[in-house]
């Protein structure tokens, strides 16, 4: 809208132009000076508006930053959700692990001398007792061997009878005597040891046991580098696999280790017979840790307080140790246990509410939570999850 002041000054000059006598080129300047004063005097509020809602702008942008970097920002962030309190509390008397069904006693069974095998006699799963024959190798010409070797010794034998009777006549001298003896002897060892022979081309079992695998079928080569081994590699010369017994052979970690003894009540629990739990023992207990994945764990040995029929060398097991309450101490649930360069810890709260590395001292863990000796304390909240506004990424 065009301003009072304005509108009667152009009618002003509107009023001189229209006289005769006044200069056109005047005219025309006034008019440009006009148009010119009522277009700035317009387009200033608009101005004025542009600058305040640009000031505005700015004020706003800066307060919303101050309000997001501000120490009261951090107190308004809820972290319930993404921590718990530390606890006082013992552990419950029960240590689990994994294990594996192994046999007491176990050897890859080979012929003494390298040959053919001539017959099996077991299958897999068939009982035998000790000194039963299982296997036998073929002879070849062993027989012919056997044969000149008798013939041998007793024509040695009769020669040395006659040597004998003539040496208590007084016939023949000492000398002549002991040759014939040595010549007996030689005959006889050589006899004896042909005989060994033979026995070796009977594969004997070595102890009571169960034919587990067959690992030769009749006309296989078949070799003595291992007569009773259990080195997988031997199998491909071995004849078959005989077992004796059933064992446990269970993985406790080590922070589990120390409340493991000898004796020791546990049961046993296999997938196959989920309803089922089978009383074992502890027999030993490894006095050399194993490493697997950077865990170490230790194994231990349990037999079976009764006869187990149903299960099975090689079945993969469940373990559970009966064991007394630990101590009172701090507990905190075992996903909340992070490593930092190796060492063990958790995350705190700080004050700006962000996790915060502390180093603990582990105790013993019951799989869900594990004791802290030292580090935190009861009612310390630690980090279980990371918030989304973390600056810190566990290890």
């Amino acid at each position: 809208m065009v301003p009072l002041a304005a509108r009667l000054e152009r009618e002003k000059l509107r009023g001189q132009m229209a006289r005769k006598d006044y200069p056109t080129e005047n005219t025309n300047a006034a008019i440009k000076k006009m148009t010119l004063l009522e277009n700035l005097k317009s387009s200033a509020p608009k101005r004025k508006s542009l600058i305040g809602l640009f000031t505005f702008l700015i004020l706003l942008s800066s307060g919303g930053l101050v309000w997001k970097l501000g120490p009261w920002q951090n107190k308004g962030r809820d972290i319930s959700s993404y921590t718990v309190k530390a606890e006082s509390g013992r552990l419950p008397g029960l240590i689990t692990s994994s294990g594996e069904l192994k046999a007491n006693r176990s050897v890859n069974v080979s012929p003494e001398r390298q040959g053919l095998l001539e017959s099996l006699l077991v299958r897999e799963g068939d009982t035998v007792k000790k000194g039963q024959l299982i296997a036998r190798m073929k002879s070849g010409d062993y027989l012919y061997r056997l044969n000149e070797l008798k013939a041998e010794f007793e024509k040695q034998r009769a020669a040395y009878e006659r040597r004998k009777r003539l040496f208590a006549q007084g016939a023949i001298s000492a000398e002549e005597h002991e040759e014939y003896l040595n010549r007996f002897l030689t005959s006889k060892a050589r006899l004896k040891q042909r005989e060994i022979e033979g026995k070796e081309l009977n594969i004997l079992a070595p102890f009571d046991g169960v034919i587990t695998t067959r690992y030769a079928e009749p006309g296989a080569f078949v070799t003595p580098t291992t007569r009773a081994s259990t080195n997988a590699g031997s199998t491909s010369t071995s004849i078959v696999e005989l077992s004796q017994g059933l064992e446990v052979i269970a993985k406790v970690p080590e922070s589990d280790i120390g409340r493991i003894q000898i004796n020791q009540s546990a049961y046993v629990r296999v997938d196959a017979f989920p309803d089922k739990r089978f009383k074992a023992k502890v027999r030993e207990i490894a006095p050399r840790a194993i490493k697997t994945n950077n865990v170490t764990s230790f194994e231990v040995t349990l037999f079976f307080t009764n006869t187990a029929e149903d299960l099975r060398i090689g079945m993969t097991v469940d373990i559970e140790f009966q064991s007394d309450p630990t101590d009172i101490s701090t507990l905190v649930p075992t996903v909340a246990i992070v490593t930092r360069n190796g060492e063990p810890g958790v995350l705190i709260v700080d004050q700006k509410k962000q996790p915060k590395f502390q180093k603990v001292d582990l105790g013993t863990s019951s799989g869900s939570k594990t004791a802290i000796i030292q580090g935190i304390d009861p009612g310390d909240r630690v980090f279980v999850d990371l918030p989304p506004w973390a600056r810190q990424k566990r290890d």
